[in-house]
């Protein structure tokens, strides 16, 4: 029975692992990077290979103080490894998706069961949304990655405090690891998030309290946390403190005062909107199971003093939502180190539910989920039909009637209290659809970006400008830095050395140009899903007459 058990778990291992590869893998090579941050980041660690410079980041030959360099060190190796190209960029994004899998299967299998386990691994597969994250070229699925893992390592050495010290210590050890790479990857975040949550944790469970008028700490010596944070800092900070020297603390003032402070105090690039559009990416970022983490949020709620895993959890999820509530910059991917968690706590609600034969309690949840799968399609097709030039693709929403088909298909097999096969039509129908997706309908529709459809027009000899904004892919793809002016008077004088140079923009700046020169537009595209419509201008080499130069007209006499 043991040894069926244990093999069980083993196949379910190397099940995931493929099913991991597959869904965050597939194609991933052929897509462009065409996504601002997906390019910037991407392009950045080029240039730094290129030069081979491990400390300064930069983006079109100018200093890039966006994020530390974790992500950018992951590309470099892959760069070397495997080429500069797609694939390269997101190996290392990919393996963190499969990491994070199998570490949510490995904590949930060891304080639940393997069913929970199980559960919890395919409701985070089955997220478009998780998919999309862990095919960029960015930091978050490093951070995703590394704060879902040093939590459940913390976990895992404070339950094994009073059992098991040997254990204990290598919990911790792998947890001062993870947020030391953490800071790494996205900064103080990677340690602020974890620190608050494992304070509120200890708060809650006692750990930590006043007791004649004195504040308990013993528990924390427990923690190793003076060597803890000793290995902390040697992982982070001599990064920091060498791009400080380099940079003349440039860096240092641009990441820290812009890219987190100001980034949390203002709405920047016009990622805003009110607190509750946070909880509204985790309900859409965790589709199809979020129609259940209400329901999942009260139970776990209730049962919370009886069951450590769950607290932990519940305190997960509701620090990284709050924290990024109350910032004035909102972005969907900012929650996602908090799905593993979510997973957990409905996985835990689903199983608690068929283990009590409460199959009641999920009728409320298929219900809002059918009607979503319904529209969705419609809406895919009417998004498509609105952009110009995707419109003819407007039939590939018809690719996505898989989701109806799932839903239905999941409802009627509820009906017959199959809930398994309920459950497994909800995923399948979704991972089918993440396949094609980006198999077969995405990649149509990235042809029609505007990078895409203008490179032809850039070959390797031409001289091109920038003139205030465009898009950064025609960087990495073009491999070499491209001149960005900022005044039409600038512009201008460039023209002049360079009179066959093509200028790419945006159509909003057209209005600014008309005076220097007479343009041809060699291309008008708008970028996909963007509201910005990218323009490639060449000057028209005009024969300049004596009005124009404010001369006077010559006359022939013919009496002479």
């Amino acid at each position: 029975m043991k040894r069926t058990l244990s093999t069980q778990i083993h196949n379910l291992y190397w099940i995931l692992l493929l099913l991991s590869i597959v869904i965050f893998g597939f194609n991933a090579g052929e897509l462009m990077l065409y996504g601002l941050d997906e390019t910037k980041n991407a392009e950045c660690a080029r240039e730094m290979l290129q030069r081979n410079d491990w400390i300064v980041p930069t983006f079109n030959g100018e200093l890039r103080t966006d994020k530390p360099p974790l992500h950018y060190y992951g590309m470099m190796i892959a760069y070397k490894v495997l080429g500069v190209n797609e694939f390269a960029a997101r190996f290392f994004s990919l393996a963190c998706g499969v990491i994070t899998i199998l570490s949510t299967y490995r904590f949930t299998q060891k304080y639940f069961n393997t069913r929970t386990a199980w559960i919890a691994a395919t409701i985070l597969l089955a997220s478009v949304h998780v998919s999309i994250q862990f095919r960029m070229s960015v930091p978050d699925p490093y951070l995703i990655m590394l704060m879902s893992f040093s939590l459940m390592s913390f976990f895992y050495g404070y339950s094994q405090i009073q059992t098991h010290h040997s254990k204990s210590r290598n919990g911790f050890l792998l947890f001062y690891i993870g947020i030391g790479l953490s800071i790494l990857s996205k900064g103080p975040v990677g340690l602020l998030l974890p620190g608050l949550i494992i304070l509120l944790f200890l708060i809650l469970k006692g750990d930590i309290h006043f007791s004649d008028g004195k504040l308990k700490l013993s528990i924390l010596s427990k923690f190793h946390i003076i060597p803890g944070l000793l290995l902390v800092l040697l992982i982070a900070l001599p990064w920091y403190i060498a791009v400080h020297i380099q940079t003349q603390g440039e860096w240092t003032e641009g990441f820290f005062l812009k890219h987190n402070l100001s980034r949390y105090t203002a709405s920047m690039e016009g990622h805003g909107g009110i607190f509750l559009i946070t909880i509204l990416y985790v309900l859409v970022g965790l589709l199809p199971f979020s129609v259940f983490l209400p329901q999942s949020f009260l139970l776990a709620w209730k049962q919370r003093k009886n069951n450590e895993v769950l607290l932990f959890s519940l305190l997960v999820v509701s620090v990284i939502t709050g924290f990024f509530m109350i910032s004035s910059t909102k972005l969907p991917n900012y929650t996602v180190p908090a799905y593993p968690f979510a997973a957990i706590l409905i996985a835990y609600f689903l199983d608690f539910v068929v283990t009590t034969r409460q199959y009641q309690k999920f009728k409320a949840g298929l219900i809002v989920y059918l009607i979503l799968m319904f529209i969705l399609p419609i809406g895919i097709y009417i998004v498509l039909q609105q952009d110009a030039s995707l419109k003819h693709l407007a039939w590939l929403a018809f690719l996505f009637l898989t989701f109806p088909l799932g839903a239905a298909t999941a409802w009627v097999y509820y009906n017959r209290n199959n809930l398994s096969i309920a459950y497994h039509a909800v995923v399948i129908s979704f991972l089918v659809t993440i396949v094609v997706l980006f198999g077969y309908a995405y990649p149509k529709v990235d042809k029609e970006n505007p990078v895409a459809q203008t490179l032809r027009l850039l070959p390797d000899q031409q001289t091109v400008v920038g003139f205030k904004l465009f898009n950064p892919a025609y960087v990495y793809y073009l491999k070499r830095s491209i001149p960005v002016m900022h005044d039409p008077k600038e512009l201008s004088l460039f023209l002049r050395q360079h009179p066959n140079a093509i200028v790419i923009s945006r159509e909003e700046f057209m209005n600014e140009l008309t005076d220097i020169a007479h343009w041809k537009v060699l291309k008008r595209r708008r970028d996909t899903f963007e509201s910005p419509t990218t323009v490639l201008l060449q000057k028209e080499q005009r024969e300049i007459t004596p009005e124009q130069l404010n001369l006077p007209q010559l006359t022939t006499n013919q009496g002479r």
